[in-house]
């Protein structure tokens, strides 16, 4: 074979090659630009309701509630209550010695009445001028004074009774009749459990998500009821360590079904039907300084910059930088870049 002849069929066999090479690309239906589009899951966004409930541990707390002892030290004369009953306000409760003072009392009384007389007589005699105005003043201070003491003595028997302060329930006896108590005695406890206080914490941010009035349901361990407590009272300060606030609320408890000391778990709406929209937290990208999320634009990825609310586990709020039928990018956020031509398998929510 000629040298000529050797390029001409060197030049054949390469023609055939690109044409063949040229063809198989027509066949495959894949034009070149098309290899670099990239596919990816998307979701059209849409304004939903964010009216969910936060779940907190709370205590419940009796209305009012003190412990039973005395002022003095004295001997227990008498017991009138039964241990878990109800108690109304002002009810004598316990009794203890008091007969030196009664003593007291009665000779402070006769002393008080022949001061009286005396003082009458000698207001006579100073009117007639009788006697003089210093025996008239010398007289009148000495019933009053007998007077003070009669008060005396009878604000000391009035701590020999302890009376219920509020209506409420008595809790277990401590002491039997016949024990010596003092100050530092529990007698009993006495608390008002209808209604009945649940408090716990809320999380700072939330604070403007509160109002006096508010209502929520929360159920206790052993009952499968609910109950619901309205907000009466926020904590003046934030927790520093915390960073919560302390939240009250009081519940109806007629039936003293629900006890102080139980722990309850609280569902509390925070944003009642609120529209707004909520991302997927994974199709999130953090930067220095915010965050950022890809949505498609004319067939390409757009970087845009979000502002964040309300977070849980799954979702953001989105409260700037997005717009309802916006299609939010969900995944290869690590390969996707500004410009990129993506194409976008819608998800359903």
């Amino acid at each position: 074979m000629t040298q000529l002849a050797k390029v001409a069929l060197l030049m054949a066999v390469t023609v055939f090659l690109f044409s063949s090479c040229k063809n198989d690309a027509k066949k495959s239906g894949a034009p070149a630009e098309g290899r670099n589009i990239l596919t990816v899951d998307g979701q059209v966004l849409k304004l939903s309701t964010l009216d969910f409930s936060n779940v907190y541990t709370g205590k419940l707390l009796a209305n009012e509630e003190i412990d039973i002892r005395p002022e003095i030290s004295a001997k227990v004369t008498g017991i009138f209550f039964k241990e878990g009953s109800n108690v109304s306000k002002g009810e004598l409760l316990v009794k203890m010695f008091d007969k030196d003072l009664q003593a007291q009392l009665k000779s402070n009384v006769l002393q008080i009445e022949l001061a009286q007389k005396e003082l009458d007589r000698k207001k006579e005699l100073y009117q007639f001028k009788g006697i003089s105005k210093e025996e008239l003043d010398i007289s009148e201070n000495n019933f009053n004074t007998l007077k003070a003491a009669n008060d005396l003595i009878k604000a000391q028997i009035s701590k020999t009774e302890l009376h219920a302060p509020f209506s409420g329930v008595v809790g277990l006896r401590m002491v039997s009749e016949g024990a010596f108590v003092s100050n530092t005695t529990i007698i009993t406890s006495l608390q008002q459990i209808d209604p009945i206080k649940v408090d716990f914490a809320v999380p700072e941010k939330f604070i403007s998500n509160l109002n006096i009035g508010k209502e929520f349901d929360f159920g206790i361990d052993g009952r499968e009821e609910r109950f619901t407590a309205k907000i009466y009272a926020l904590e003046s300060k934030i927790d520093p360590q915390t960073g919560s606030i302390r939240v009250r609320a009081l519940c109806p408890n007629p039936k003293r079904v629900l006890y102080p000391g139980s722990y309850s778990k609280i569902d509390l709406k925070l944003f009642p039907n609120k529209e707004c929209i909520m991302i997927p937290a994974k199709a999130t990208v953090p930067l220095m300084e915010g965050e950022q999320v890809f949505v498609l634009r004319k067939g390409k990825a757009k970087a845009v910059d979000i502002k964040t609310g309300y977070r849980t586990s799954r979702e953001i709020e989105v409260t700037n930088g997005l717009a309802p039928n916006d299609t939010l990018i969900l995944s290869g956020l690590l390969q996707v870049k500004e410009g990129m031509a993506v194409k976008v398998k819608i998800q359903n929510r």
